[in-house]
């Protein structure tokens, strides 16, 4: 692996994943659909290339001379699924068709756990645990995962698909909600969920593209922790933190009012499919992936990677694409 293009760079995952690779000394080519957050590459042994998943054109010339694609861009929000399909299935598609064209040799895709349904803590997640979406963006993936494998199938190309879990660290959306005062979430969060530090999904995505692990699997950090439990550790180093639950049923009931007056082209995270998908239970089971590739996670555990997160939001000024109207 020589050259790496990474859709989605300017993204929450995206950033991550090219500062890995130019760390390690990878060319990494970094596909840029806004010009005005290409700023976030400033300093990045980086190649920026003008690129939008909705334009086929731009994705061939993205393509050109690449080893391999590691790819995230997407409309990540709990949206409806019309409202996601043109990129995460069309622009999908347009991708990995430019890719096989070009011979690419792996195309790594950071699907998301939302592929899945609920699953009790005495069944975790695992790589057999078959697809069951309960909202739209998990629908969209799966739809997407289908594309990768029919459009690469007999083509030399090699699909490695990640079903990334909350995913978290400086420039998440909920430590931006954080730092602003009061974080607001729909539920008790009593659910046990599935966590994994910013620095590992890049590292873990990274050393997929490497290794050419090829396969499809969900994959977190070594112990699952319900929401209480995750904001607990936060309220435990953060003095500032304010938390307000809204049960349930409440929730969303008013993500579907806010829907019905304001038919949004934007994206948004105020959805019913937000209040349903925070509310599912989705543990995964520990060592997937990690344990083919033959490394751990640095942070193995909400307790040593909230922390870690916090210090990092401290001169951490990300502004992530919900917030950013540019």
């Amino acid at each position: 692996m020589e050259r790496v293009l990474v859709t989605g760079a300017t993204g929450l995952i995206g950033l991550e994943v090219v500062r890995e690779l130019t760390a390690r000394g990878i060319h990494a080519r970094a596909l840029v659909r806004r010009p005005t957050r290409a700023g976030l590459l400033h300093g990045l042994d980086v190649e920026p290339v003008q690129g939008d998943l909705t334009r086929p054109a731009s994705l061939r010339r993205a393509v050109e001379g690449m080893d391999t694609v590691i790819h995230l861009a997407a409309r990540a929000t709990m949206e409806p699924v019309e409202r996601l399909r043109p990129t995460i299935v069309d622009g999908t598609r347009s991708l990995v068709e430019a890719a096989v064209d070009e011979g690419v040799a792996q195309v790594v895709y950071a699907s998301s756990l939302l592929a899945h349904g609920s699953a009790p803590p005495s069944a975790p997640i695992d790589a057999g645990t078959p697809t069951d979406p309960q909202v739209g963006y998990g629908v969209a993936k799966v739809e997407a995962e289908a594309v990768l494998d029919e459009t690469t199938r007999g083509s030399g190309t090699e699909v490695a698909t990640i079903r990334l879990p909350h995913v978290y660290g400086p420039g998440d959306l909920l430590f931006s909600r954080m730092r602003s005062g009061l974080l607001v979430t729909p539920g008790l969060g009593g659910n046990l969920y599935a966590h994994l530090h910013i620095e590992d999904a890049a590292r873990l995505l990274v050393e997929v593209a490497q290794q050419r692990w090829v396969g499809a699997s969900a994959t977190a950090d070594d112990r699952p922790a319900t929401w209480r439990d995750f904001f607990g550790v936060v309220g435990a180093h953060f003095a500032r933190f304010r938390h307000l639950r809204v049960p349930a049923p409440i929730a969303r009931l008013g993500a579907a009012v806010l829907d019905a007056l304001d038919p949004r082209s934007r994206p948004t995270v105020l959805t019913p499919d937000a209040v349903v998908g925070w509310n599912l239970a989705q543990p995964v089971a520990p060592g997937l992936i990690w344990d083919d590739l033959g490394v751990r996670p640095r942070y193995g555990t909400i307790e040593s990677g909230v922390p870690a997160a916090l210090d990092g939001s401290l001169l951490f000024r990300w502004r992530h694409p919900v917030d950013d109207p540019t």
